[in-house]
């Protein structure tokens, strides 16, 4: 098979992401970062990166201050912003690495789970995510689409083990 383009990539991804159940938002700076986190349902919950630290100041200008995962977790979350790895288009798979602090949570007690993925590592193969996997400490998950189950009665039902809905957004630092 000959090796896509970024294009062809980034097409097979949301391709991949929308069969899954999932969403694929672009945005470049913490500026277009914060006017789409405004946009999301809250209580707004957000992983401690840089890159959300960044966007923080500006939501604030938008006068909507979001809640930073720390030594407490408020339940009643419903938008939970972490940053991951990297995502594989030709499984429209993300992945995400779990640490042991408060922000490993967030994405199995809200509703719905966006990720920020760098946008150069939005192109990964297979081979690429298993070895990113196997670097650093902790765990990693690869996430596909909301979490799914259909043990009852073979109903499909989402959310049921974690968030209802997952947004993937390819973010670009302003340099």
């Amino acid at each position: 098979m000959p090796p896509r383009t970024v294009a062809t990539s980034m097409t097979l991804l949301k391709t991949r992401l929308k069969e899954a159940g999932a969403g694929l938002h672009g945005v470049k700076g913490p500026k277009a970062l914060a006017r789409l986190l405004k946009k999301q349902p809250g209580p707004l919950w957000l992983e401690d990166h840089p890159w959300l630290r960044q966007a923080t100041r500006e939501l604030e200008n938008l006068k909507v201050v979001p809640q930073f995962a720390g030594t407490t977790w408020a339940p009643e979350a419903h938008t939970a912003v972490t940053v991951g790895l990297g995502a594989i288009p030709e499984t429209g798979t993300v992945l995400v690495r779990l640490g042991l602090e408060a922000s490993a949570w967030l994405p199995l007690r809200a509703r719905k789970h966006m990720i920020l993925i760098p946008h150069n590592l939005a192109n990964l193969s297979l081979a690429e995510g298993l070895y990113l996997s196997g670097q650093g400490a902790g765990m990693v998950t690869w996430l596909t689409g909301p979490t799914r189950t259909a043990d009852i009665e073979k109903v499909l039902v989402l959310g049921a083990q974690g968030p209802e809905e997952l947004a993937v957004v390819l973010y670009q630092p302003e340099e």
